[in-house]
């Protein structure tokens, strides 16, 4: 027959497990946001109906890839990877000065200060630093206040 104070013990342990496993799960609940990220563009899904997809102007050198979409609203995200490839060599990208939409949201690692010119890569909006960083960002329907962001 086991101790009373392992019995105490025990209880205690699965008692927080339940507790923290709880916790996490209730955050995540709270949270619009779905995260992704992938260390390569290999990993990175480029097809099928996942919740999240690759677009396909990202270079194949894409690296240190992370996005974020709404879970309300998938088509609505923000990307960030860096590549050696200039962005007016991706397919299908034109230039626009000024992008027309602002990013839909704002995780921790998105900048505070984008550059207003870019390029369109069918219906995402691209920047891209001097370092290789590219940000972007699609909206599932413009509106004119967005534009106005």
């Amino acid at each position: 027959m086991p101790s009373v104070t392992r019995l105490v013990a025990a209880t205690a342990l699965v008692s927080a497990l339940a507790f923290g496993l709880a916790a996490c799960s209730l955050g995540s609940l709270g949270s619009n946001e779905r995260s992704f990220e992938f260390d390569s563009y290999g990993e990175a899904p480029k097809s099928g109906t996942r919740s999240f997809v690759l677009a396909g102007w990202v270079p194949s050198d894409a690296t240190s890839i992370r996005a974020v979409s709404l879970r309300d609203d998938p088509e609505e995200a923000v990307l960030t990877f860096r590549t050696t490839t200039p962005l007016a060599d991706a397919a299908g990208c034109t230039p626009a000065d000024p992008l027309e939409s602002a990013p839909p949201v704002s995780p921790d690692w998105w900048p505070s200060d984008l550059p207003t010119a870019g390029v369109v890569c069918g219906e995402w909006s691209v920047v891209a630093g001097d370092d290789g960083q590219v940000f972007a960002w699609r909206e599932s329907s413009p509106t004119e206040a967005s534009k106005a962001r």
